[in-house]
């Protein structure tokens, strides 16, 4: 049994940081920092008090000048809404956008520098939940500021980046940008109204032993979202192994892989599959991990992503 779970946490990791290095060039809708008003950042009172992820309820004294982030979808979020300039340090997975690169690392994801952070000094230091708990908690212990941001949704990723914005007082950054995806959203909802179908997808992120998304996960939440039926809704885990029986039996209409491994003529090769109704009509698409994965302000690109895939018709 620890076999197994290591190696689920080890796969759910590398799949999180597998889109960071991807080669996609979309960026992040644009916030002005050159342009802010200084006049309207002084609106934000501080101190504030937030609750993050884990319902931690957190004062944030002042406005915080230093930030470290210690997740990939986190930085990207702090630089879409325009603190970027106050990020002092980064993980070596933190690549997105591109000025994420010119930042100081200080580690990995899991295993990050805790002294050099210390040195820092940082106002506040931005985490993921699980993997990321025992980070927080020995930050904790010398009385460094941990925000964790994390979310199984699209909702809640425009929460967190509200939150993250109440946080770093670039409240009017980050109300903008929330704006932004949520008309994005909605225009994705209105095209699909006319949708005539909703047709059954099955989402790959690994093959060997052949692993889904099932429910509360950003892959699941988005399939609904882009008009289709997720085939393993009703699976025991988020992200488990799905057995060849049972995807036979379901026979998807559309097949989603990550494109980081492998490409649709690979899977319409495999052997066993040449049964599926997705390979018979060559409906196996590859979308980028990144849009799919991480949860920041490029989740809804991947939404429009694979509306585009589910119904072609109608964008």
């Amino acid at each position: 049994m620890k076999k197994i779970l290591a190696f689920l946490l080890a796969f759910l990791l590398a799949l999180s940081l597998a889109g960071c290095n991807s080669g996609t060039t979309a960026e992040p809708p644009a916030v002005n920092q050159d342009n802010r008003n200084p006049v309207e950042e002084a609106k934000q009172d501080f101190p504030v008090i937030i609750a993050d992820s884990y319902g931690r309820e957190i004062t944030i004294v002042k406005k915080p000048e230093k930030l470290i982030s210690l997740a990939p979808a986190n930085t990207e979020i702090l630089f879409a809404i325009g603190a970027g300039d106050r990020i002092f340090g980064v993980t070596d997975y933190c690549e997105y956008p591109a000025a994420a690169l010119e930042k100081a690392k200080i580690g990995d994801f899991s295993n990050p520098n805790i002294e050099l952070i210390i040195e820092i000094e940082p106002d506040v230091v931005f985490v993921a939940a699980g993997v990321q708990r025992e980070v927080l908690n020995q930050l904790e212990e010398v009385g460094i500021v941990v925000v964790t941001l994390d979310a199984e949704n699209l909702d809640q990723v425009l929460k967190n980046i509200s939150l993250a914005g109440k946080i770093v007082g670039n409240e009017e950054e980050s109300s903008k940008l929330v704006a932004q995806m949520e008309a994005r959203i909605q225009a994705v909802k209105t095209k699909l109204a006319a949708a005539a179908a909703t047709p059954t997808i099955f989402f790959e992120v690994w093959d060997d032993p052949l692993m889904t998304a099932g429910p509360n996960t950003f892959i699941n939440d988005l399939i609904n979202l882009a008009g289709g039926s997720n085939i393993a809704s009703d699976a025991a885990e988020q992200y488990g192994q799905f057995s060849m029986e049972l995807l036979l039996e379901r026979d998807p209409e559309i097949y989603l892989i990550n494109d980081h491994a492998h490409t649709p003529k690979d899977v319409m090769t495999r052997p066993n599959y040449g049964s599926l109704s997705s390979v018979k009509n060559e409906k196996v698409y590859a979308i980028n991990d990144d849009l799919v994965t991480l949860p920041g302000p490029r989740l809804v690109e991947g939404l429009e992503e694979m509306a585009r895939i589910l119904h072609p018709e109608l964008f």
